[in-house]
């Protein structure tokens, strides 16, 4: 026997049942045997007023035909009635209804409005799919991305931090941020990123961090809190740039143009120098020349020998300035370079034998030129120059007690070293003319401003300042560089570097 709703009576009976009906929050709705509907109460023609199709088939009428045909009942059926933003989603039910013989009579369906539950599903549907793209955009961001919890644990790392610091996800998970630390960003720096968050508001800066394996990277940061529906912060998300060749070319563009204002400053006073030079030493000529013949008529006719003695002084103050003439003539290039094979253990055998003669006997001076070097095609005049000026500031450093060492050898400079006075960068063959001491130093302060002109850490009458600056000019003149190793206290190692190419075997 088909089940059903057992009626003694016709369906149309029920319809002494309606006020019932309408009082229901369910949409009932009752046909005959034929399909014609008896009763349809308040909630169910609400509903099938959305059903366009209502009286010619609509989706109610094939639900109740379907049972009618079967005698099969036809259970939570999802029917969607309207269209755009008028439509209505409804789970309805069909019931045959049997009379007294088994025999199907009618069949009633019972509609349930879950409009709200579909839309709520929808809605869900695409929050799902926007958190998928948004899960998906921070995964496969190029800027590293931190999530952590209210106390600053790691919940969340997408694969370019983990590339950025070379830390796989289950080893950040968990961990504090701590962990990518330098020891480079100052402690006040991370309290002010605490106070602004924990505030509620976006903290910005920069900090430098370390990876794995130890290599030191700038980042540009931002934090934000992110709060739940009450307001209340639950989790921190970071988001980290490298700009580490930001930060690097803008290094080398400062170095550049310190460089560059290092030069036009050393040019400009090369200038001057060797414009005053050349008018101070026709002045010079006179006076050694009238101060000489002076001194000769004084001493010849044997009287007031104080005043032959004040000649004298004044004989040798010209001389002192005649040899600042020539250092200052030599440094803005203006002499006229002539170059020939020199041998460099010539020149230095000689400027040792010179600066020996000086020196007490507390004092060592140790020549060390390897001999295989081959001839240079240099002015011997500039070599001397170079060594001369290296070997009298090491001779004032030690002051009177101590070690000058003075050698030669040919080197290869790779990778690229800066020239502690033009600060450019330099490679390749050189002959490294070096002068070291065991005297004071030199002190960060000035190491700076060896190379400019007229800048000397001695007393007042004691030094011109011009020494390591025609080294510098000179040194130039050939392509040449040079590096400064010193520590205050324990001595200085000044090194000359003379391409290789200057060399003529």
């Amino acid at each position: 026997m088909i089940e059903g709703l057992r009626f003694l009576k016709e369906p149309a009976d029920l319809r002494s049942l309606e006020p019932v009906f309408d009082a229901m929050l369910e949409g009932v709705v009752v046909r005959d045997g034929r399909g014609a509907i008896v009763v349809a109460n308040a909630a169910a023609r609400r509903m099938l007023d959305f059903d366009t199709t209502i009286g010619t088939d609509g989706a109610e009428e094939k639900l109740a035909a379907a049972t009618l045909r079967s005698g099969q009942a036809q259970r939570a059926v999802v029917l969607a009635l309207g269209s755009g933003t008028e439509r209505m989603w409804i789970q309805a039910s069909a019931q045959p209804i049997c009379d007294a013989g088994g025999a199907i009579a009618g069949v009633v369906t019972t509609l349930s409005d879950i409009t709200p539950m579909k839309l709520a599903e929808e809605a869900l549907r695409l929050s799902e799919g926007r958190n998928r793209t948004l899960a998906e955009a921070i995964a496969q961001s190029g800027c590293a991305v931190i999530m952590t919890d209210p106390s600053g644990r790691i919940e969340f790392v997408n694969s370019a931090c983990c590339k950025a610091y070379g830390y796989s996800q289950e080893e950040l998970l968990g961990a504090s941020p701590s962990i990518f630390k330098s020891g480079e960003t100052p402690r006040e720096e991370y309290e002010a990123l605490w106070r602004t968050i924990l505030a509620g508001e976006v903290w910005r800066g920069e900090m430098s961090n370390r990876t794995r394996d130890g290599r030191l990277i700038r980042e540009a940061v931002s934090v934000s809190p992110v709060r739940d529906e009450l307001g209340e912060i639950r989790h921190f998300i970071a988001l980290k740039e490298d700009i580490t060749p930001l930060r690097e070319e803008e290094r080398r563009r400062h170095a550049l143009f310190e460089r560059v204002a290092r030069l036009e400053r050393i040019e400009l006073v090369a200038t001057l120098a060797g414009g005053i030079a050349h008018d101070f030493n026709n002045v010079l000529v006179a006076i050694l020349g009238y101060s000489e013949l002076a001194e000769r008529m004084l001493k010849a006719d044997g009287r007031l020998p104080r005043v032959a003695s004040y000649i004298d002084e004044i004989r040798i103050a010209g001389a002192r300035a005649r040899d600042l003439i020539h250092q200052l003539l030599n440094f803005s290039r203006s002499g006229v370079v002539q170059p020939r094979l020199t041998r460099l253990e010539d020149i230095g055998r000689e400027a040792v034998g010179l600066l020996r003669a000086t020196l007490p006997d507390t004092v060592a001076l140790i020549p060390d030129i390897d001999p295989a070097l081959p001839a240079m095609s240099f002015d011997p005049a500039h070599l001397h120059q170079i060594v001369m000026n290296l070997l009298m500031n090491a001779r004032d450093a030690v002051n009177g007690k101590g070690t000058i060492r003075l050698s030669a050898r040919r080197v290869s400079i790779a990778p690229a070293e800066c020239c502690d006075s033009c600060r450019r960068e330099f490679s390749g063959d050189y002959v490294a003319i070096t002068v070291a001491d065991d005297g004071v130093g030199i002190s960060a302060e000035y190491r700076l401003h060896l190379f400019e002109p007229f800048f000397t850490t001695k007393e007042i009458g004691q030094g011109t300042g011009m020494g390591l600056a025609v080294v510098h000019s000179v040194a130039h003149v050939y392509d040449g560089h040079v590096k400064v190793v010193s520590t205050p206290g324990e001595g200085c190692a000044i090194t000359v570097l003379l391409p290789v190419l200057q060399h003529q075997d």
